[in-house]
């Protein structure tokens, strides 16, 4: 008696180890957890880091840039580096995050807000000054971004190639939008003044624009691959490789972006 019950022990720990074991999809993976994997993702999320790196290509115009859009905490920064025929320019604007969070119920329902505000000004932020009237142009852009989606979030299954898990059960998650609602605003003032800091002139300009897509089930989705799910952290990345072609009059064109992105994730207080 004592023999068998000291074999059904040691089957039931292997079992749970084993069972422990098989929750671990991404590299960064815990090696166990008690929670399954939907009961990681599901709950209320904050963005502690996010990164997209992005070429853009328009083969009408020859213009080619690469966006690298850059959120740490609470700070965001965009840097432009656009490549022409003639010229390169690099072009960086910083701000702050108001919002970056995603909600995901247990019920697969989905709900991503994302806030921000960035201000570029010009001359590295000090205006230009001409050397030989010491007048100043200070040129400062304000813009405030707000973005609401909602839509569906899954995992999804297993894929091989040559009889090789290329991702596992469990390891990508999809997100799929049905609404995704957009507004930006710009102010734009533009200050001169003269060497000893008078004003002589104050330009101000606003703008603003909404945007709202409405989608079918599945033709606006984001595949993300899980690299590590915790139940306080989930680090996910995804590949970006988008090719629009158009011909108008025998004339062909295209756009194309091609990157990735990385985005890590907090349990929001």
């Amino acid at each position: 008696m004592k023999k068998l019950t000291g074999y059904a022990l040691l089957i039931i720990v292997l079992s749970s180890i084993l069972a422990f074991d098989g929750c671990k999809r991404g590299d960064d993976d815990p090696f166990f957890s008690i929670r399954s994997r939907k009961a990681r993702v599901t709950g209320d999320w904050t963005f502690e880091a996010f990164e997209s790196i992005i070429n853009k290509h328009f083969s009408s115009t020859g213009y080619d840039a690469t966006v690298d859009f850059k959120l740490t905490g609470n700070n965001i920064s965009i840097k432009v580096d656009s490549i022409h025929t003639t010229h390169d320019t690099t072009k960086t604007t910083n701000g702050i995050v108001k919002e970056a969070t995603y909600r995901f119920d247990k019920n697969s329902k989905m709900e991503y807000r994302f806030d921000y505000e960035l201000t570029w000004i010009n001359g590295n932020g000090v205006g230009v000054t001409d050397e030989n009237t010491n007048i100043t142009t200070l040129i400062k852009i304000v813009t405030n971004v707000r973005i609401r989606a909602y839509g569906t979030w899954n995992f999804i299954s297993n894929v091989e190639k040559n009889g090789v898990h290329k991702y596992k059960n469990k390891e990508r998650l999809s997100l799929i939008f049905e609404t995704f609602n957009e507004n930006t605003q710009v102010v734009s003032t533009t200050e001169v003044t003269d060497e000893e800091g008078t004003q002589i002139s104050f330009d101000y300009t606003a703008t603003s624009e909404s945007y709202e897509h409405k989608y079918a089930n599945g033709e606006n989705a984001q595949i993300w691959v899980l690299q590590e799910l915790r139940n306080n952290k989930i680090v996910m990345n995804r590949d970006i490789d988008y090719l629009e072609v158009s011909n108008t009059d025998s004339i062909g064109t295209s756009y194309q972006q091609k990157g990735n992105e990385t985005a890590t994730l907090k349990p929001t207080k």
